[in-house]
């Protein structure tokens, strides 16, 4: 899954002064309109192609899957055979689950951000948001985490009016994870028990969660 960046006289440094402010508004209006969007969005399902490529565009993976979102901070994620694998984001915990090597780790959902930039879309009003930088064009959102450090340099969400409709995820060896949507379900019942983990297979758990 599927990692980002960047005066001399007084009229310049005016000037400068008036460009900076500008792009920072700019950047504000853009993160306010994506979390209002967002924030409109209380469930989302879909379907999904996935192709994964590296620097030069050689694809590394094709897969299909599926996707839920419910508001607040919930999410599910399935990856299809033959590269079948889970995420599960109940609010308080993620849980990934690797059925091939029979393993589920679990990790603070909190301290997940930096790896699944998702988890922010099931909280437009939470405040790591603040942690991360929204532009806009032509109904494309790019968020880039403000630490240089993180895992994932950018999260590049496309709208075709209201419906979210297309993903791109960029780590930091410039590999992509490109996602499009299809069924497309926008704020429709999910059943409750698709958020919630259960070790029915009695997978090996790795528990990363600090107390």
């Amino acid at each position: 899954m599927p990692h980002y960046y960047k005066l001399f006289s007084a009229l310049s440094l005016l000037l400068s002064a008036f460009i900076s402010s500008q792009v920072f508004a700019q950047a504000v209006d853009a993160s306010l309109l994506l979390q209002q969007r967002l924030t409109q969005l209380h469930t989302f399902q879909a379907e999904f192609t996935q192709k994964v490529t590296d620097a030069n565009a050689t694809v590394l993976q094709e897969a299909t899957g599926k996707i839920a979102l419910q508001y607040p901070n919930k999410l599910y994620w399935q990856l299809y055979a033959p590269n079948e694998s889970e995420l599960i984001a109940d609010g308080q915990t993620l849980w990934q689950i690797d059925p091939f090597m029979e393993q589920v780790v679990a990790l603070n959902q909190n301290a997940a951000i930096d790896n699944n930039p998702l988890i922010l879309l099931t909280n437009p009003k939470g405040a790591a948001w603040n942690d991360f930088k929204v532009t806009e064009k032509n109904n494309e959102f790019s968020i880039t985490p403000k630490k240089q450090q993180a895992n994932v340099v950018e999260l590049i969400l496309s709208f075709k009016e209201s419906s979210l409709v297309a993903m791109k995820i960029i780590d930091g060896q410039q590999q992509v994870s490109a996602l499009t949507f299809s069924q497309i379900k926008q704020n429709q019942n999910i059943v409750e028990t698709l958020f919630i983990f259960t070790n029915s297979q009695a997978f090996e758990l790795d528990d990363q969660r600090s107390p």
